[in-house]
């Protein structure tokens, strides 16, 4: 046999061999326990308990929390995951706090701009505009403007302008006018 073939044969065999490995290992991984579950809860899995723990009545805010950081354990780069937490720290006695704070800051440092939650993201930061960092509100407005442009512009100006915190008002009115005078300038543009 040339040596060509034996390194091929070779490396078909390690292929093979590692094939069978992973698909038992996967089998094992899927196999029930004692207690009938599975041993192994994927991130997603915490994110739905998660959301479920939230959507009770009354909300199960510790449940919510404990499954959220599950969740970051195996997947510390879901931004909805730290937009949870920051939600859940606000929810729960009316305020962002500062690790509440941080969370929310995190989603940003992880995805600037985030097509799914931007209108969310935007209202949520406004409505607790005072304990965020001004490095954060300079994201939330890069953010909401951006975001202004698209498609999502009437979805944006309507978050902007039913901001209820005072202090976020007043960003979100003056965002909303500077995305009047941007679309203004874009449709005149466009005419000529």
């Amino acid at each position: 046999m040339s040596r060509v073939r034996v390194t091929v044969l070779a490396l078909a065999g390690l292929l093979a061999t590692t094939t069978v490995a992973l698909c038992v290992a996967l089998l094992i991984s899927q196999a029930p326990s004692r207690r009938g579950e599975a041993p192994i809860r994927l991130a997603v899995a915490e994110n739905t308990a998660a959301n479920r723990a939230l959507g009770l009545t009354p909300p199960d805010f510790a449940a919510a929390r404990s499954a959220t950081w599950r969740a970051l354990r195996q997947s510390p780069y879901d931004p909805s995951a730290w937009l949870r937490l920051a939600y859940i720290d606000a929810a729960e006695d009316g305020r962002l706090d500062e690790e509440g704070a941080a969370a929310f800051t995190r989603s940003y440092e992880l995805l600037p701009f985030d097509q799914y939650v931007a209108v969310w993201r935007v209202g949520f930061a406004l409505e607790n505009w005072q304990s965020l960092t001004p490095e954060t509100r300079a994201r939330v407005r890069a953010e909401a403007l951006a975001f202004a442009r698209t498609s999502r512009y009437r979805e944006m100006r309507t978050t902007l302008m039913g901001v209820t915190n005072p202090v976020g008002r007043l960003p979100g009115v003056l965002w909303t006018q500077r995305m009047r005078e941007e679309r203004a300038a874009r449709l005149n543009l466009g005419a000529k």
